[in-house]
């Protein structure tokens, strides 16, 4: 080689190497980026469900590589809300560059979020959102129809219909539910006391009513449900009359040929003690002198037969029977004292009426006494007034005046009148001697 022809080719080399030099001025490599978005479709956001539940839908994301779809990166899931969770929390893109988890929401009501994140990608993190509603309770009512509510039986007899409740659970009848049911009253029974509810949400019980006649109450209960409890009402009838007792006016005293304040009563009663109406009693006095009115009656809605008894002129016991015909207890006596007519008697003198003392009666005040007793009246008020006889047999008149007192005794059996000579009629009296 000749040292010109080594030359040009050095020149040569040198050349291309600067050309190559200069082709590859400014110029650098750029690496491709990853991108992670939630997928187009069924991505799992915007979901419902109760607290502490699952979603149906799956979360979903999509990673992809300058566009084409990226299989084999690792998406790290996190759900925020207290007792919320992802499963799995890292899960790797399949071939199509979708990467899945399942989300628990947490346990309070209300807005929650998740998210998906991949390291370095453009897009990271996904947000995802759901909505934790409050757990569906179930409701307790009466069926709508033949429910067995205010039905009417005798007493301690069952109720001819059962008791029957509808459970639902978001609208939806509940199978499997235990209700409990309860009675009030002695001898109110359920049977069965727990029962569970059909494929139709339906639950029953047969009701036994109680001894006490009138309304009684029943109830259906199930733990933690809206309506609970439900509550059931029927009417007891007093069973058929058994037995005749004394109720009332028994051993009372008063003044002779006096009807007694306080009206005998006797009360027809089943075997538990209800009244029963429309039973007949028969009044008699049997012992003493007196007479009652009326003499024969039937029992009231409360079992009661009343009478009135007129005690007779002579002092001592009395005895009056009250007779219902193949009842235990009958008849039923009571009792009454004549008693000896009082020696003394007083009587006030107001503005403008005269008041007995003894029984605070007033215009007419009464008062009775014995042959001999003596009456006094004393002036209270303020006005003038006066004690005077009026009719037959007479008495010894007062004189009119403001204070004071006036007495007078009565020898002889009669009734006496009187009133006042200043206001006549407005003021008057009586005394009954005997």
């Amino acid at each position: 080689m000749t040292m010109r022809t080594l030359f040009f080719y050095l020149l040569g080399a040198s050349t291309m190497l600067a050309v190559a030099g200069c082709g590859s001025k400014g110029e650098t490599t750029k690496a491709p980026t990853a991108a992670i978005q939630k997928a187009a479709t069924a991505s799992g956001d915007g979901q419902t469900a109760t607290v502490g539940t699952a979603l149906v839908n799956p979360l979903r994301v999509l990673v992809t590589l300058d566009s084409a779809v990226q299989a084999g990166d690792t998406v790290a899931w996190a759900a925020s809300a207290p007792g919320a969770s992802v499963n799995p929390a890292k899960s790797v893109t399949d071939a199509s560059g979708i990467a899945t988890t399942m989300w628990t929401l947490g346990t309070t009501v209300g807005a929650e979020s998740a998210t998906a994140t991949l390291t370095g990608a453009v897009g990271s993190p996904v947000s995802f959102s759901a909505t934790a509603s409050a757990t569906p309770v179930p409701l307790i009512a009466q069926t709508a129809t033949a429910s067995g509510d205010a039905q009417t039986a005798t007493v301690a007899t069952a109720l001819a219909n059962p008791l029957r409740v509808l459970v639902t659970l978001s609208g939806t009848p509940q199978a499997g539910d235990t209700v409990t049911w309860g009675t009030t009253g002695t001898g109110a029974s359920a049977s069965p006391v727990k029962a569970v509810t059909d494929a139709s949400g339906i639950a029953t019980t047969t009701w036994t009513l109680g001894q006490a006649a009138g309304t009684q109450s029943a109830t259906a209960t199930l733990a933690g449900a809206g309506g609970s409890p439900v509550s059931f009402t029927a009417v007891a009838n007093a069973g058929a009359a058994t037995q005749l007792g004394v109720a009332a006016g028994d051993g009372q005293t008063g003044s002779p040929s006096t009807a007694l304040a306080t009206q005998l009563a006797a009360k027809a009663s089943d075997a538990f003690g209800n009244g029963v109406s429309g039973v007949a009693v028969t009044w008699q006095v049997t012992g003493g002198t007196g007479s009652v009115n009326p003499t024969s009656g039937s029992t009231d809605a409360s079992g009661l037969a009343k009478t009135t008894l007129t005690l007779g002129a002579t002092p001592g016991a009395v005895t009056v029977t009250a007779t219902s015909a193949g009842l235990t207890g009958s008849p039923a006596t009571f009792h009454a004292t004549i008693a000896a007519a009082a020696t003394t008697a007083a009587v006030s003198v107001g503005d403008n009426f005269f008041k007995s003392g003894h029984n605070a009666s007033q215009n007419p005040a009464v008062d009775t006494v014995a042959a001999g007793g003596t009456v006094t009246w004393t002036w209270t008020g303020s006005n003038s007034h006066s004690v005077q006889s009026t009719g037959t047999p007479s008495f010894t008149s007062s004189t009119t005046k403001t204070t004071g007192t006036y007495q007078f005794t009565f020898n002889t059996a009669g009734t006496f009148t009187y009133d006042c000579a200043v206001h006549g009629a407005l003021m008057t009296g009586t005394i009954v001697v005997r």
